[in-house]
C-alpha cells in the first residue's frame, strides 16, 4: 500500500489538484475548459429531463436544446433564447443564465490575468532574441548612448542591422533612456533585454553565439576605489568565460571589452583561441592627452574624427586581384586619389605605421588605408599624382624645452607624467599641482626623477578653489596647462568642477595682460558640455566617455583597430602631430604659397613621415569647419598655406 492510500481521498483529491493546476497556466486553461464543458452538460441533461417532464412547444426537435443551453450559457439572454415557452424552459434557462456568468466571467478573468502576466514578462525582457550576425552588448553604463550612436552610423549601409543589449537594469527604464536620447535609428533596431550578463542561459535567450561582435561593458568607472574595479574586472572575465562556454570551445564572436587592470588585461587576451580585445581607457586617454601637450592646436579634433564613424577611418584594404606587380609603401601613396595608406599589416600579423618609404607591400599584406569610408577606396594600378618636389627647408628643428602643469590627481595622472617624461627633451619642466600629496604620489615623483635625470619634476599641494592660490602658479608662463577631470558621483559634478577651474584660469589669465596664453587643454565626459569648454578659451579638448565609446565601437566592426591604436598612442614609433608648413616649403618671405596636396604628401615622405591633411590658421575658430582641419583632400586638390598653416604628419617625433 502506499504511503498516499493512507490518507482521506478528499485530501488525496485536493493534493492531485494542486499538483496539476501548479503546473501553470496551462493547467488552469484546461481546468477552466473542463469545468465549464461540464457546465455546459449538466445544463444540457437539467433542460432535457424538464423538456421530458413538461414538453417545449418551440423546440422543433431535440437537438435543439443544446443550441438552447449554449445561448443561454454563453450570450445570458434566457428570455430571448426561450421565446414563449414554458416555466421550466424557463427556470433551467435561468440557471443556464446563472452557470454561464460564473464559468464565462472566469474564462475572461483568466485570459486577461494571463495576457497582463505576458505583458509583465516582455516589460522585463526575458523573452528570446530571434536575431543573427547582430551586435551584443553586455550591460548598460554612461557610455551606452555613445556606442549606440557609432553602431548607427556604422551600420547605416546595412538594410535591416541590429543591436542587442543585455543588462541587469529594468527593460523599461534601458528603453526609456534610448528613446530619450536618439531619434533616428536610420536602419538599426535597438533591442534590449534584462537579466544578469553572466549567465549562460541568458546569453543564450539574445543568442550572443549567433552575435557578429561582442561588446561588453565595465560596470564600474576609472576613478572608482580600486576594490571596485577589481570586482568589475572579474565579472568582465567571467562574461567571456561564459560566452566561450556557450560556443562550447568552438570560434566564438570578436570581443572587445573595457578592464581596468593591465594584469587582467592580457588574461582576456588570452583567455581563448578567438579574438578578444580588451581596452583600458586610463593607458588610452592618457598617452592621448599627453600627445594633446605637445602638438600644436586642433590634434583633438583630427582624433575626434579618427575614431568615430561619421568622419573618416582607417580600414585594412588588400584589392582582390592583388597590387598588380612590385610595390612600396611610398609608391603605394600615390595609388589612392582621397585616401591615404597610414601603415601596413603584414602577412605575419605585425601592424607597422609610417614605415620606410622602399618597404615592399607584398600580395599577402594589407594597407592600413585612412579613408571616409570602405566604399570610397580606388586602388589603381598607376600613380594619379606626378610629384615634383624634391628637396625640403633644411630647418634645425630640435625638441623645445617646455614647461607643462598638470591639475588634478586622477587615476590618469601618473600615466601622463610618465608618456610626457618619455617625449620632453632635457630641460623641460613638468609641475602637477594636487588638493592632496600622499606618499603614492611621492614616490611616482622619486621614481621619474629618477629615470629622468635631466626633467625638473614636481608635485605641489594647491587649493584649487583659492584664486590667489592660482595666481601664484603664474598659469601664464607655461607652454601648456592640462586640467584633468576628477572623479565624481556624476558626469555632471565632474564636468562642473572642470568649467569652474577653468573659468577662474582663465580669469587670471586675463588680468595677466599677456598676450600669449599657454595652450589651454582640458578633458570633458559630457559632449553636451563641448560648447562651453570653446567658449573659455580651450584650445584642445577631450571627451572622454565619448572617445573611449568611438574606439569600442570601431573595434567591435574592426577588432585589429584596437592594434592600430596601441601602436600609435605610445612613444616608440609614430604618432600624430601637426606640423608647421614652414618644415615642408620654403616661404621664402612670401606671405603665402599655393601647392597641390599631392606635393604636401611628397614632402612628407622626404621628412620620412605619413602625411593625412592640413590645417588652416585661418579656420582654426570656426567649429563648423572643424576649426580648420582638412583629412585625405584629393591630391590634385590646391591650397593656399601660410607659415601659420601647419600639415597632420604621422611623424616619430614632433620635430
Amino acid at each position: 500500500m502506499s504511503k498516499q492510500s493512507t490518507y482521506p481521498l478528499g485530501m488525496r483529491i485536493r493534493y492531485r489538484i494542486d499538483n496539476f493546476m501548479s503546473k501553470g497556466s496551462s493547467s488552469i486553461f484546461l481546468a477552466l475548459l473542463a469545468l465549464f464543458m461540464s457546465g455546459f452538460l449538466v445544463m444540457v441533461f437539467v433542460r432535457v429531463i424538464a423538456n421530458f417532464l413538461i414538453p417545449d412547444e418551440t423546440l422543433s426537435s431535440w437537438m435543439d436544446i443544446p443550441w438552447r443551453v449554449y445561448v443561454a450559457v454563453l450570450e445570458g439572454s434566457a428570455a430571448e433564447s426561450d421565446g414563449d415557452s414554458n416555466w421550466a424552459a424557463k427556470m433551467t434557462s435561468i440557471v443556464g443564465v446563472m452557470v454561464g456568468l460564473v464559468l464565462f466571467s472566469s474564462m475572461v478573468a483568466f485570459i486577461t490575468s494571463v495576457f497582463d502576466a505576458k505583458l509583465a514578462e516582455l516589460r522585463r525582457g526575458r523573452s528570446l532574441v530571434l536575431e543573427n550576425d547582430h551586435t551584443l552588448i553586455l550591460g548598460f553604463g554612461d557610455r551606452i548612448i555613445e556606442i549606440i550612436r557609432e553602431l548607427i552610423e556604422a551600420n547605416e549601409s546595412e538594410p535591416d542591422a541590429a543591436i542587442v543589449i543585455i543588462a541587469e537594469d529594468d527593460k523599461e527604464d534601458m528603453d526609456n533612456v534610448i528613446r530619450d536620447n536618439i531619434s533616428d535609428f536610420i536602419t538599426t533596431r535597438v533591442i534590449t533585454r534584462s537579466g544578469v550578463v553572466t549567465n549562460i542561459k541568458n546569453l543564450k535567450k539574445v543568442r550572443a553565439e549567433e552575435a557578429k561582435s561582442i561588446i561588453i561593458m565595465n560596470s564600474v568607472a576609472s576613478w572608482r576605489p580600486e576594490e571596485e574595479r577589481k570586482l568589475a574586472d572579474a565579472l568582465v572575465l567571467k562574461s567571456i568565460m561564459s560566452i566561450i562556454a556557450l560556443c562550447e570551445g568552438e570560434e566564438h564572436p570578436p570581443i572587445v571589452c573595457e578592464i581596468h587592470s593591465d594584469r587582467d588585461r592580457d588574461l582576456a587576451e588570452n583567455i581563448s583561441n578567438g579574438t578578444v580585445k580588451a581596452l583600458n581607457e586610463v593607458s588610452v586617454l592618457s598617452r592621448m592627452i599627453a600627445q594633446l601637450a605637445l602638438s600644436r592646436n586642433g590634434l583633438s579634433v583630427v582624433y575626434s574624427d579618427m575614431v568615430g564613424f561619421d568622419g573618416n577611418e582607417f580600414y585594412f584594404y588588400q584589392p582582390d586581384e592583388g597590387w598588380g606587380g612590385p610595390l612600396t609603401f611610398g609608391e603605394s601613396t600615390y595609388r589612392f586619389k582621397s585616401s591615404t595608406p597610414m601603415g601596413i599589416h603584414n602577412a605575419e600579423g605585425k601592424i607597422i605605421l609610417n614605415p620606410p618609404i622602399d618597404t615592399p607591400v607584398t600580395d599577402e599584406d594589407e594597407l592600413i588605408v585612412f579613408a571616409e569610408d570602405d566604399s570610397t577606396i580606388f586602388y589603381f594600378k598607376e600613380p594619379v599624382y606626378d610629384a615634383r618636389t624634391s628637396e625640403i627647408p633644411q630647418i634645425a628643428t630640435s625638441l623645445r624645452n617646455q614647461r607643462i602643469a598638470l591639475l588634478n590627481w586622477t587615476p590618469k595622472t601618473d600615466i601622463i607624467m610618465e608618456k610626457l617624461c618619455s617625449y620632453l627633451p632635457a630641460g623641460s619642466e613638468l609641475c602637477t599641482y594636487v588638493s592632496e600629496i600622499n606618499g603614492e604620489m611621492d614616490a611616482i615623483k622619486a621614481n621619474l626623477s629618477e629615470v629622468n635625470p635631466g626633467l625638473n619634476i614636481s608635485i605641489n599641494q594647491m587649493d584649487f578653489n583659492d584664486l590667489n592660490k592660482l595666481h601664484d602658479i603664474d598659469p601664464q608662463s607655461f607652454d601648456s596647462l592640462l586640467i584633468l577631470s576628477p572623479g565624481g558621483a556624476t558626469i555632471e559634478e565632474m564636468d562642473a568642477f572642470v568649467i569652474s577651474l577653468l573659468i577662474r584660469i582663465r580669469q587670471i589669465l586675463r588680468n595677466s595682460g599677456s598676450s600669449q596664453w599657454p595652450k589651454l587643454i582640458t578633458e570633458v565626459m559630457d559632449s553636451e558640455n563641448i560648447d562651453i569648454i570653446l567658449n573659455s578659451g580651450v584650445k584642445d579638448f577631450m571627451v572622454s566617455n565619448q572617445f573611449v565609446s568611438q574606439i569600442m565601437a570601431q573595434v567591435s566592426e574592426e577588432p585589429l583597430a584596437l592594434d592600430v591604436y596601441d601602436d600609435l598612442f605610445q612613444a616608440e614609433g609614430s604618432e600624430l602631430y601637426i606640423k608647421p608648413a614652414t618644415y615642408y616649403f620654403p616661404f621664402d618671405g612670401k606671405e603665402s604659397i599655393t601647392v597641390s596636396y599631392g606635393e604636401c604628401v611628397r614632402a612628407a615622405q622626404l621628412r620620412g613621415e605619413v602625411i593625412l591633411g592640413a590645417q588652416l590658421h585661418s579656420e582654426q575658430k570656426e567649429k563648423d569647419k572643424m576649426f580648420g582641419i582638412t583629412l585625405i583632400p584629393d591630391k590634385n586638390e590646391k591650397f593656399t598655406l601660410t607659415p601659420e598653416d601647419g600639415l597632420i604628419a604621422l611623424a616619430r617625433d614632433e620635430s
